[in-house]
């Protein structure tokens, strides 16, 4: 863990709150279609539910409404590593691919379940949206930033963090990440338990 900075990066959806189990509610509501947690091997879910086009489209529109935003439950564990590691002096930067227009929604959750950061960014993580007069950014202004940890869902947002920002990723075990990251610097775990043992241990051994 490197020591020129004491702050950690945290994806948000499917790393603090339950997205994806949330979409696939919105996705049998919807769409009368029922698919199973375990089924979701594509990042893009609304590819791995089988939706045409324009259902996709649809979907991504509706689980970006506020009241929709608002529904998602925490991800276990989240909340207390967080707490634990701004104890310890670390500094919280939630950075979420969500598009700008849910940033309202987005604060309003975080401050729903207790939860303190010391920044917030959206970035256009994926080529979905345009940045340019909105509060988000995009990856090449995202890469200005220092980071000692990131913790991500997404196994090509963990690798442009490994590979091209030099940033250690911790890498949340999901059905859409089964491929083997091609970054030794990125690694794999099972919940926030586990992340949090690590970084104690890398931290111990950084301070020694």
């Amino acid at each position: 863990m490197g020591l020129n900075s004491n702050t950690i990066y945290v994806d948000m959806d499917d790393v603090l709150c339950q997205a994806a189990r949330h979409f696939l509610v919105v996705v049998e509501r919807e769409f009368g279609k029922k698919i199973n947690y375990e089924e979701l091997t594509n990042f893009d879910v609304g590819h791995a539910c089988g939706l045409s086009s324009a259902e996709r489209d649809e979907l991504y529109r509706i689980v970006h409404q506020p009241y929709e935003l608002l529904k998602m439950a925490p991800i276990d564990g989240a909340l207390a590593v967080l707490g634990r590691w701004q104890d310890e002096g670390f500094e919280i930067a939630i950075v979420t691919g969500r598009p700008p227009e849910s940033y309202e929604p987005s604060l309003e959750w975080l401050a729903k379940h207790e939860i303190s950061y010391g920044s917030f960014t959206m970035v256009d993580k994926y080529s979905r949206f345009a940045t340019e007069k909105t509060i988000a950014i995009n990856l090449r202004e995202l890469a200005m930033r220092r980071f000692c940890l990131a913790v991500e869902d997404s196994l090509p947002m963990a690798e442009y963090l490994a590979g091209q920002m030099k940033v250690p990723v911790a890498l949340i075990d999901c059905p859409w990440n089964q491929a083997d990251a091609a970054h030794a610097e990125v690694s794999r775990y099972p919940d926030w338990s586990a992340i949090a043992d690590a970084v104690s241990t890398l931290t111990a051994a950084a301070w020694r």
